[in-house]
């Protein structure tokens, strides 16, 4: 990836809650990199339900409780490739074949054959997304979408109403 250009990854929500939107992600990671700026933004898109956030604030580490919480729910193969990425290669980076990659797996896999037997990797981090702003975007067919932003002051937050 070219480290000039502007960089947009998938991340996997872990919960929302009154303490912001949890990440569990790896240090390894290309997803890492924006996160350890201490601010982030995520844009969630439904276009099935014609709703789109875009959400915007600072990074919070996240209790090592809760990250074991979310590493027990993990199934087997994707504890495994977070061990991949501590023991062969980070993500993103080049594999010779999808048969080596599968060849990692599987010696991990005869490694570790239950998910318990999985350690959790020291480079599997866990923070929170604090929002400070949240714009809300709701389509509508004859294109005058319904669009606001909340922006977090004090103890509560202030709606704006935006042109679509």
């Amino acid at each position: 990836m070219d480290a000039e250009a502007p960089g947009v990854r998938p991340i996997v929500l872990r919960d929302v809650g009154p303490q912001g939107i949890g990440l569990l992600i790896s240090r390894t990671s290309p997803k890492w990199e924006p996160l350890s700026s201490g601010r982030y933004e995520l844009l969630l898109l439904w276009l099935t339900i014609r709703r789109q956030y875009r959400v915007r604030g600072k990074i919070a580490p996240m209790p090592e409780a809760v990250v074991e919480t979310y590493w027990n729910q993990k199934v087997h193969e994707s504890r495994l490739l977070d061990v991949y990425y501590a023991t062969y290669g980070a993500q993103s980076t080049a594999v010779p074949s999808r048969e080596r990659f599968l060849e990692g797996i599987e010696t991990l896999r005869r490694r570790y054959p239950t998910s318990e037997a999985v350690p959790r990797p020291e480079l599997l981090r866990g923070v929170y997304l604090v929002p400070d702003r949240i714009e809300a975007w709701r389509g509508s067919p004859d294109r005058l979408h319904d669009r606001c932003r909340f922006i977090r002051e004090g103890g509560g937050w202030r709606e704006e109403t935006l042109i679509p």
